[in-house]
């Protein structure tokens, strides 16, 4: 082969063009346990859309994956319809 087919032809990456994510990256059981719930509800709010989750594969039996920092920001983002107060304390 010469060099210009070589230059043509796809080379691996590197480890320094690929930040590192998968730390970040998160399993349904360790995602489940940051949000300290069952794996199993967990996939059911991810197919239901509930929760930030990015489904790998086709069809109901696909490979879920959920990011730490996604996951957090949805928690905070979450409300439970009450506001904000100050309790006055009644004497």
């Amino acid at each position: 082969m010469s060099k210009e087919a070589l230059k043509l032809m796809p080379q691996p990456a590197r480890s320094s063009d690929c930040p590192p994510t998968a730390p970040n990256l998160l399993t349904p059981a360790e995602a489940a346990l940051v949000l300290l719930m069952d794996h199993r509800t967990l996939i059911r709010w991810a197919r239901a859309g509930y929760v930030p989750a990015h489904p790998l594969g086709e069809g109901r039996r696909r490979i879920w994956r959920f990011f730490k920092h996604e996951l957090l920001a949805w928690v905070e983002s979450q409300s439970n319809g009450r506001e904000t107060t100050t309790l006055r304390r009644v004497a």
